[in-house]
């Protein structure tokens, strides 16, 4: 996950990636923090912002927390995130730029206040959550509050910047928000209506009253939405625009509104009143219709509601009926239809509207004979002005014979083709990556024979390194596409699979982040890892003491970070990895240079070792 600050103008000040939170061991967390009084407990518990107190630590070099009125977040599963833990310990605290650590530093310091966004945000940049943040030193308490803004900019970004829509949002019988459409429906600005109360300028008295009614009604939760057609009117008392109003009951800004959508049915309304059709036109058009039915190649169809149907004869032939007694009624068509053809022919009907009354699909059909068909069908229903149905018109093409839908299949196995030659190519990559492996395999034996290292020696190693060449290559053929690497449970793997077969006992900590690498240069980190366990097995810890290994990679602008500790006996005086002595660094070394890495060491309760490289993308 993602957390990036920005000023209110959308100007960003920093972005961090954090874990989720792990458990946080004792020594990271403060012992007596002062107690915050139950009457200030039970006060801020009841507000909807999230409000963190924190008090300064090492002269405000770091914080801890004194108390969350949200505390409940952090308790799931093995976390415990609690007061008293420092933050540098949390989240963020690890990061050498700019952070939130940083800015608390900044707030403490100068005695500012701090505010602006707080977004959380998905790896791959998908918004999560929305905040208004605000940082000040209360006393000698930091006090930060994060005020969930996400449900409004949900509202301005989506449903205020539909062009097609009038919107607004009402709340307390004002406007708290309403786009330029929507003023222009009522003869106003938008900042003229901003903050005005809600009214009804242009309206019939009747519609007035109705509208009235069903905003209190929503307002007070005794319904969840209406629609009512409207008409707004010019001064002179013309028609300006024919509307379909519909309003919901909604939550923003954390509190209960109404919004409003208008939506301009001026044209259709013109062009309905022009082709209003008597009955005796509606005789006319069904004799029209039955005649046209008879000299067409096409399945025809139509209903006038509720009783009214007919379909062609047509019909028989496309479902291969030679006795023509199929039963014909408004669910024939979609009882020759099975599982995905049914599911888009029911979601084609199921959009219809007054809006949208005009459709055009294909699908498959299963005839009597059990032969299949492919059908264009062109269905168009009939609203009267209540927005209830009155009818319809179909038809239903056969075009299985038919050159455009053969194109169609053209396309279709150029694009299986096309897919197949990726898989290819990928499939080429993995044996060539097989090959490279057992080279290097072939390479590290030579090597270690030319050494004089035992025959049994030579023998475990051998194991390892196979060991690590297979969890690779399971990994590649477990990837979607045969190149990349899901790199945190290829290395677990690999230093789990080592200490199964040295029957270890040291204790191994992943902190390897959720990275994608591709197959070349995790094939050579994996070899180094194995390397690096090795050495630790056979050399950090004499005589069977406990110890840890910790395994941290993460990736910084496309570089990809190790840093490798354990807490053993260290390395010997005198290790150079620039001019190593001893086989299992020289290994290190060559590996680490085939990837265009730089690799440091130093000694820290045990040897730690950082290796630095640019991710390449993959083939």
């Amino acid at each position: 996950m993602k957390i990036a600050y920005f000023t209110y103008d959308e100007e960003k000040l920093f972005e961090i990636k954090v874990k989720k939170l792990e458990s946080i061991d004792d020594e990271y967390v403060i012992k007596d923090v002062p107690q915050i009084a139950d009457e200030k407990k039970e006060f801020l518990s009841t507000l909807g912002e999230e409000i963190f107190i924190l008090l300064p630590y090492n002269d405000g070099e770091d914080f801890y927390l004194k108390y969350f009125n949200h505390l409940e977040y952090f308790l799931d599963g093995d976390n415990n995130f609690r007061v008293g833990t420092l933050i540098s310990h949390t989240i963020g605290g690890k990061d050498e730029e700019n952070n939130f650590l940083k800015l608390f530093q900044e707030v403490y310091r100068t005695g500012e206040k701090k505010t602006g966004i707080l977004k959380y945000m998905t790896d791959d940049g998908k918004l999560l959550k929305y905040h208004d943040f605000r940082y000040f030193m209360m006393g000698n308490e930091l006090v930060a509050i994060h005020e969930d803004k996400t449900e409004v900019k949900m509202y301005r970004d989506n449903t205020l910047s539909d062009e097609n829509l009038g919107v607004a949002i009402l709340q307390d019988g004002k406007f708290a928000e309403l786009n330029e459409k929507y003023a222009k429906y009522v003869h106003k600005t938008r900042d003229q209506m901003l903050g005005s109360p809600y009214s009804l300028k242009g309206m019939s008295p009747q519609t007035r009253q109705r509208v009235k009614k069903e905003i209190e009604l929503l307002s007070r939760q005794k319904k969840v939405s209406y629609k009512v057609p409207l008409a707004s009117y010019n001064d002179d008392g013309s028609i300006r625009f024919f509307l379909n109003a519909e309003g919901s009951y909604i939550t923003y800004d954390n509190r209960p509104a109404v919004l409003i959508r208008l939506k301009d049915l001026t044209q259709q309304e013109i062009a309905k009143n022009r082709i209003e059709i008597s009955q005796d036109s509606k005789t006319q058009l069904k004799d029209t219709f039955e005649s046209l039915a008879k000299n067409s190649k096409t399945c025809l169809s139509y209903g006038i509601y509720p009783d009214k149907l007919f379909m062609s004869d047509n019909f028989y032939n496309i479902i291969e009926d030679e006795s023509r007694s199929y039963s014909f009624n408004l669910e024939t068509i979609n009882e020759f239809m099975v599982g995905e053809d049914l599911e888009l022919y029911t979601s084609m009907i199921d959009s219809l509207s007054p809006t949208n009354p005009e459709v055009e699909f294909t699908t498959s059909i299963m005839t009597l004979k059990l032969n299949i068909r492919y059908i264009r069908h062109h269905i168009k229903r009939f609203y009267d002005s209540e927005g209830n149905a009155e009818g319809y018109i179909s038809s239903h093409q056969d075009i299985t014979d038919d050159a455009t839908y053969a194109n169609s299949l053209k396309k279709q196995i150029f694009e299986k083709n096309e897919i197949i030659k990726d898989k290819d190519i990928q499939i080429k990559e993995a044996h060539h990556n097989i090959k490279n492996s057992l080279n290097i395999l072939l390479s590290l034996i030579r090597m270690e024979e030319h050494s004089h290292i035992p025959l049994e020696e030579i023998m475990d190693d051998t194991k390892s390194h196979l060991k690590s060449v297979s969890v690779m290559h399971e990994k590649i053929y477990q990837s979607e596409n045969l190149v990349d690497i899901e790199l945190k449970g290829y290395i677990d793997s690999i230093v789990e699979s080592l200490f199964d077969i040295y029957s270890s006992k040291i204790q191994y900590i992943s902190k390897v982040d959720d990275i994608k690498l591709n197959a070349k240069q995790a094939k050579s980190l994996g070899l180094i890892v194995n390397e690096l366990i090795n050495n630790t097995v056979k050399h950090a810890f004499p005589d069977g003491t406990p110890g840890k290994v910790e395994i941290r990679i993460g990736r910084l602008d496309k570089k990809i970070e190790v840093e490798y500790h354990d807490s053993g006996v260290g390395l010997p005086d005198g290790v150079n990895f620039d001019n190593p002595s001893s086989l299992g660094l020289t290994v290190i070394k060559n590996l680490t240079k085939q990837i265009d890495g730089e690799i440091r060491y130093t000694y820290d309760n045990g040897v730690c070792i950082k290796i630095v490289f640019n991710e390449n993308e993959s083939f």
